[in-house]
């Protein structure tokens, strides 16, 4: 399965993407780069984006690096540091990496950045790699 079939794959499937409104930037096998716009819908009670909407943006980005090669893949664990706030009209985007790619796991890191390049959160992931194709997903 090529990139752009799993890309359309999770688009159509994962409906977190609609939710907060994320846009797929970039699919290459080991690398997604993931897009939002943050609003008055993602605040938390002090007023800046919730670490929960910052968390999902990075775990759409890992979902979509991580099954790129048209395997299923899932998280084993998923670590993320908060470097600083973000509030509503913010932009961020979301990078992830494969660092390393075995027969049944693979690790990545995946960085969540403002339109200024200012480093929001990082966080460490781990993927299990499944003997599905991607393909066989209905």
């Amino acid at each position: 399965m090529d990139t752009e079939k799993v890309k359309q794959l999770i688009e159509d499937k994962d409906r977190l993407l609609s939710q907060f409104q994320m846009h797929v930037l970039e699919l290459q096998e080991g690398y997604s780069v993931v897009h939002m716009k943050v609003t008055e819908e993602h605040l938390n009670a002090a007023g800046s984006c919730h670490g929960g909407v910052i968390f999902s943006l990075a775990d759409v980005a890992f979902a979509l690096a991580c099954n790129s090669h048209g395997t299923l893949a899932v998280a084993l664990d998923m670590s993320i540091s908060f470097l600083r706030s973000v509030h509503a009209g913010n932009e961020i985007t979301a990078r992830c990496s494969e660092r390393y790619r075995g027969k049944s796991t693979g690790s990545y890191t995946i960085e969540v950045t403002d339109v200024s390049q200012n480093l929001i959160a990082l966080l460490k992931a781990t993927a299990f790699r499944k003997d599905t194709p991607l393909s066989h997903i209905s």
